[in-house]
């Protein structure tokens, strides 16, 4: 079940930030393409693009966690003994936890204290682009608080010769 929930959890954040991305490339497109042919694009298109960009990297972070394909350094992991391993393990997961879970509580009270401006373009409260960070990082904390202290993937590196 735990498994499971996981891997729709990763597949969902994985989804979406891959639809976010190819938002991005179609509004730089027409906005490309409408400075070309009509002289202007609309001022808040760079604006969404950028909110997008955003988004997408704060929503994806959980999936890619869970895959191990973000970049760390594991040297430790790999030269010391399976119980010093297993401490490491450990002490990297209460971090992640801990740190995910306060930065989704601070972000999450930041977007009040932002909710009175306004962006320059879109013209919409500042809250609503701000809120995607507590949602991302929340989605990492629920990620890394069903996946437990067990090693993460290691991604593809060239081994110490």
């Amino acid at each position: 079940m735990r498994q499971a929930l996981i891997k729709l959890l990763t597949r969902l954040t994985l989804g979406v930030s891959a639809f976010l991305t190819a938002s991005v490339a179609a509004f730089i497109l027409y906005g490309v393409g409408a400075r070309y042919f009509f002289g202007s694009s609309p001022i808040w298109f760079d604006e969404l693009a950028r909110y997008m960009i955003i988004s997408s990297a704060l929503i994806g972070i959980g999936g890619v966690w869970v895959n191990g394909g973000h970049m760390r350094v594991n040297v430790l992991e790999r030269k010391v003994s399976a119980p010093v391993r297993q401490v490491i393990v450990f002490y990297q997961w209460i971090l992640t936890v801990a740190l995910t879970g306060a930065m989704t509580w601070f972000a999450y009270n930041y977007i009040g204290s932002v909710s009175f401006f306004k962006t320059p373009g879109l013209q919409v409260s500042r809250s609503w682009p701000v809120a995607v960070i507590p949602v991302g990082f929340g989605l990492l904390f629920v990620l890394s608080l069903l996946r437990g202290p067990i090693p993460l993937q290691n991604a593809d590196v060239e081994e110490d010769t």
